[in-house]
This record gives structure tokens, sequence and C-alpha cells, in this order.
């Protein structure tokens, strides 16, 4: 488990959303849809009582027995993310969930000031990713709340900063039974902030250009660092990496792999020596069985 601390901070900030009325608003969006499946625009209240965005995408095929497995797919840093299609193609229930600040759902909240990696970066209580993981937890309120979804078969998938949302989301809901963090951003603090690539450079600068506010920052990050949370992952875990990756590197995901722990789940860790910080159609494969095998 997390030390007492960050698990008391985090089942406060839980017991805090649970306050929150979801309040789901779908309205179909045809032009978005497939052959195989639906598609409807969602609105949904989050942490704070925030507005976020999404799509909600469900195969046109009657459910199975007990409902779709369904997935919770966010963006990465950028907050663009299409809708992945070959989820729904393949029997999944999807939600594609921007979360605040982010893609659809920046037209219901953004930030006054800064970047999400430095926002409020010396306040734990203020800190964009407490928020920002609540968001995705509000997701996965939303798939266990639908008639058609089997809420005992839900995963998430993301990459890059959807990957770190993903392991961070593994770590504090039990609900899931498989997590997929692609490329994952967000992972061994201590070590990102000396990274000079985007988007970790924000933090470098950040702390380059206040160094009264180093201890403060790095003290609010231990919080967030999912090397620090994933000792409560409880479901099947996929990662990859690419030994090329200039924007996630390896040595700020290869430890937060290593604190799983596989006395509590099975995980396993792809590396592509010649990837960078990109789509893997051999990856995207693995994933899609990981998916099949544990939902």
């Amino acid at each position: 488990m997390p030390r007492p601390e960050i698990a008391a901070f985090w089942e406060e900030t839980l017991a805090e959303l649970r306050r929150v009325d979801l309040q789901p608003e779908l309205s179909p969006a045809p032009e978005h849809a497939g052959r195989e499946y639906s598609v409807q625009r969602l609105v949904l209240h989050s942490y704070g009582g925030v507005r976020l965005r999404g799509w909600y995408c469900v195969p046109k095929e009657a459910p199975p027995p007990g409902g779709f497995p369904a997935v919770l797919c966010v963006p990465g840093y950028s907050g663009a993310r299409a809708i992945p299609t070959q989820l729904p193609m393949h029997g999944y229930a999807l939600l594609l969930l921007y979360p605040r600040a982010q893609g659809e759902s920046k037209a219901e909240w953004d930030l006054e000031s800064g970047t999400k990696l430095t926002y409020h970066l010396t306040d734990r209580g203020r800190f964009y990713y407490r928020a920002g993981y609540m968001d995705c937890v509000r997701g996965i309120d939303f798939l266990a709340s639908r008639p058609e979804v089997n809420a005992a078969r839900l995963g998430m998938w993301g990459r890059s900063q959807g990957g770190g949302f993903t392991l961070a989301t593994a770590s504090l809901d039990r609900r899931l039974r498989a997590a997929i963090g692609e490329e994952p951003f967000l992972c061994t603090y201590p070590v990102a902030v000396n990274v000079t690539t985007k988007p970790y450079v924000e933090l470098h600068d950040y702390l380059a250009e206040h160094p009264d506010r180093r201890e403060a920052a790095l003290a609010t990050l231990v919080y967030f660092d999912p090397l620090n949370l994933v000792d409560a992952i409880t479901c099947p875990t996929l990662v990859n990496v690419g030994l090329m990756d200039e924007t996630c590197p390896a040595r700020t995901i290869f430890p937060v792999f290593d604190a799983i722990r596989t006395t509590h789940v099975a995980k396993a860790l792809m590396v592509y020596p010649l990837l960078g910080h990109e789509a893997c159609a051999d990856f995207n494969r693995h994933a899609l069985h990981w998916l099949s095998t544990y939902l």
C-alpha cells in the first residue's frame, strides 16, 4: 500500500468526488458513428462540480449476458484524441473522456494560468492532477452506471499522459479489471524533473526559475507519482516502453513498472528498442489480447 499519508490524501479526495452527483447527459452523435457502433456525446459532472465532455461508443449488436465489457480512454498531454474505433468494433463499450482543461472539456473549464504540470505545483490540494486523476475515476463511475455495461468487466487503456492516467487510476480504483499504460507519462518525478524534452521540460524550467519552490514542488509530486501509487494496483497491467523515446524516457517508466507487485497482480512489460514516442502496431495487438484475456 502507498505510505499512510498518501493513502489518506487520496481517500479524502475520493470521498469528495463521491459527493458530486454524476448527472450524465447523453445526446446522439451520428456523424461519428460507424456501421458496427453508435456514438453519443457525453457531459458529466466531476470533482469540484466541473463538467467534463466525452464520446460514448457502444456496439450496435445486442449486449452479451451481463453486458458489454467497457474501456475508458483518455488523451495524451496535448488533450487531443480521436475516438479509438477499434475497441467498439471488437465488442467493447468505449468512453473517450477528456479530463478538465483538455480537448473537448476545455469548453467547460480551463487553466487560468500555467500548464497542467505546473498548475499550483507547490500545493497538493490544488495541483492539476488531483482533479485530473479524479476525472478518470469519474469516467469509471459512468461506465459502471450503464445498464448495457458489465460493471465487473471494466478496463482502461491510454498512451503517454493517458498511460500515466491509467496507472494512477488503476492504483486508486479497484473496479478496473485490466489496465494498459502505453508509453506512460507522469512517472518517477525525481528523474522526470531533470528531463529537458517536452513536456517534462515544463517542470525542469519551473524549478530552474523558482529554486526557492523546489522543495515544496517535489513534496507535492510525491503524492501524484505512480511510483508511489502502483503498489495498490490489483488488476492485470500491461506497459510498454520505447528505448528511443525522449518524451517519456525508459528511465522514468522502468521504476514504476518494477513497483507493481507481482504478488498482487499479473503484469507485463513490452520493450521496443527502436520505438520513439509514437503508436506501435505490435503493441496494439498485444493490448487487444490483454483486454480479451482479462475482460
